[in-house]
């Protein structure tokens, strides 16, 4: 198969008349490119997540989120082949996906392209961090014949609401049934302290005979 003779050669395809020229020469520059690092080797050029709002605190990378906020990631990655850094572009009907982990992924969803330049191609996706604190991994691991792997994971923090993100009660209408009720309870707790403390004690008979 790699010789000389079948690397020019002419074959004819069963049923057909003309002849056509083999790929064997095709074949084994893919394979020593392939076997050499020639072709096939992901770069990854940067990555990137970041709070979808805008902001002063809007950072590029930060160590810690809040739960549901909506968030942003991107990878930038270029492939080698045949002497220099071209876009990667993920193969049809395949994927290219991040998990959003922690014991267990609890998003996988899959980056699309986003920006293209000479020599990357750069995947973003877009979610809303679920309602559960704790320690997490933006995480791409992208495992395929014939390239190289690809594993990326960043660690971050996500925390509950602080005390003074959550709405106030007057905001939500549902609670304005529990507030009347405090307030009703606590002036009708007032007014009762008031009676008592200003009521004078009803005269029994045995105060009457010392009077």
């Amino acid at each position: 198969m790699l010789s000389d003779k079948w690397f020019d050669a002419k074959v004819k395809k069963v049923g057909e008349k003309n002849s056509v020229k083999t790929s064997n020469r095709e074949f084994a520059k893919a394979v020593s490119g392939w076997t050499f690092g020639e072709i096939g080797v992901l770069r990854v050029n940067w990555v990137e997540h970041h709070l979808n709002e805008e902001g002063a605190g809007n950072a590029s990378n930060p160590k810690i989120y809040r739960i549901k906020n909506d968030v942003t990631y991107s990878i930038s990655l270029s492939e080698y082949s045949w002497g220099k850094y071209i876009p990667f572009t993920v193969p049809e009907n395949d994927e290219l996906q991040l998990e959003f982990s922690m014991l267990s992924p609890f998003h996988r969803l899959k980056l699309n392209p986003t920006i293209s330049s000479e020599d990357s191609t750069t995947y973003s996706v877009s979610f809303k961090l679920p309602d559960q604190h704790g320690i997490f991994n933006f995480l791409v691991n992208y495992k395929r014949p014939f390239l190289s792997n690809v594993f990326e994971k960043n660690t971050v923090s996500v925390r509950h609401f602080a005390h003074d993100e959550w709405p106030r009660s007057f905001v939500i209408s549902g609670a304005w049934p529990w507030i009347a009720g405090i307030g009703v309870t606590v002036t009708g707790w007032l007014a009762f302290c008031a009676i008592w403390l200003y009521s004078a004690p009803p005269t029994t008979g045995e105060s009457k005979k010392k009077q």
